[in-house]
């Protein structure tokens, strides 16, 4: 047959020869699974097993708690009942990314208890198939029994089964982060390398660093302004190193369009608490003054100047850190996962004084450094 007579279709889903692409198949068939080939299987296994029937399966980690396996694991929870699980982390396949070995009774779990095993303290450890061995026939490591109804009351049900019983509860109570400041991200020029600049490789006379609003920074006739794009750990205050182009009101990123991406611009130079988007360990907050432009990697929140002390004081504790593991555990600090965070009431109680002192001290050192546009005389100098 003459490539002429086969039937040509181009439609979302539809490879040439008219048979569905995995992707649309996954979609249709295992719409719960559609995130991942593994996933996949671990709806089948539920399907192919019978009423009160067992399967097992050893796979990847990352459906136990990413966002794009929610609705697997709500299926998983609410339908199933994980008798076992072998939590092995790195190792057992060479430098793998990790595995976990668990076995699923098909039935209902109402209140009946699993047995879960952690072989590791750190995820980034790659340890021998003896080491993990000997891991494992110490009965007494790492082992929790948890009801998975626990795991309910965590938004997104992770099974995050080695969490305490009091820090399960605290996603029980209170607010969220999202509730008590207002989380935006900022902008996305579409080309840094033409809008971005380190603050000083532009004239000082065309730079504005401290306008507090769109109007105030059009009638300061300036073209660069301070820009929030997140960068190193830094808590308390700092990483003030990169200005925009944003004169005419960023008339000149408006017309990039549609590859520049102007988001919530009406938070724009307003005072902010911010974090990089993207951590290689733990999240890092700071608090901006007046002046930046948030872009898409510098999320923030904004809202009352006194919450926003009390919030990064929070942000900055250890008990956030912990809550973070749960909530964004690839380290990828999305503004969802961050609005997520419990914020009891008591946040309001928390002393002023000690959140000025946390952002001060981190300002006196970041202005230490010759690279602050605020920075007046090497402390060694002052010295001497």
């Amino acid at each position: 047959m003459g490539a002429e007579a086969v039937p040509h279709v181009v439609e979302a889903g539809i490879t040439t020869r008219g048979q569905p692409t995995t992707t649309q198949f996954m979609k249709d068939e295992y719409p719960t699974g559609k995130a991942d080939l593994m996933a996949a299987f671990m709806v089948r296994s539920q399907e192919l097993a019978v009423h009160r029937g067992t399967w097992a399966m050893i796979n990847l980690p990352s459906w136990m708690a990413l966002k794009s396996f929610e609705e697997l694991r709500r299926d998983l929870l609410g339908d199933q009942r994980i008798v076992s699980m072998l939590h092995l982390g790195r190792g057992i396949f060479g430098s793998d990314f990790g595995s976990v070995a668990f076995v699923v009774d098909s039935a209902p779990a109402n209140s009946a208890i699993g047995v879960y095993r952690r072989l590791f303290e750190q995820h980034v450890d790659v340890r021998s198939v003896s080491a993990v061995e000997a891991l494992f026939r110490d009965s007494a490591y790492n082992r929790y029994e948890v009801s998975q109804t626990d795991f309910a009351v965590i938004p997104g049900s992770p099974i995050v089964y080695w969490l305490s019983e009091k820090m399960r509860a605290v996603f029980s109570v209170g607010d969220r982060l999202g509730e008590v400041a207002s989380l935006a991200v900022g902008l996305q020029t579409g080309d840094n390398n033409r809008f971005l600049r380190l603050w000083w490789e532009v004239p000082s006379r065309r730079t504005a660093f401290t306008c507090r609003s769109r109007e105030e920074a059009v009638a300061s006739g300036a073209r660069w302004f301070p820009s929030n794009k997140g960068g190193e750990f830094l808590e308390g205050y700092g990483n003030h190193e990169y200005v925009v182009t944003w004169e005419h009101d960023g008339a000149e990123i408006v017309d990039f369009k549609p590859r520049s991406v102007i988001r919530n611009p009406k938070t724009y130079f307003s005072p902010s608490v911010s974090w990089s988007d993207i951590s290689s360990g733990e999240a890092a907050f700071r608090r901006y003054p007046a002046g930046f432009v948030h872009d898409s990697t510098g999320h923030s929140g904004f809202g009352a100047e006194t919450i926003l002390g009390k919030t990064v004081l929070l942000l900055n504790s250890r008990y956030v850190m912990e809550v973070m593991k749960v909530l964004a555990p690839t380290m990828h600090f999305h503004i969802g996962y961050v609005g997520l965070v419990p914020v009891a009431p008591g946040v309001r109680e928390l002393p002023a004084r000690a959140a000025e002192e946390l952002v001060e001290t981190s300002r006196e050192d970041w202005d230490l450094s010759e690279t602050s546009w605020n920075f007046e005389r090497n402390p060694l100098v002052a010295l001497a």
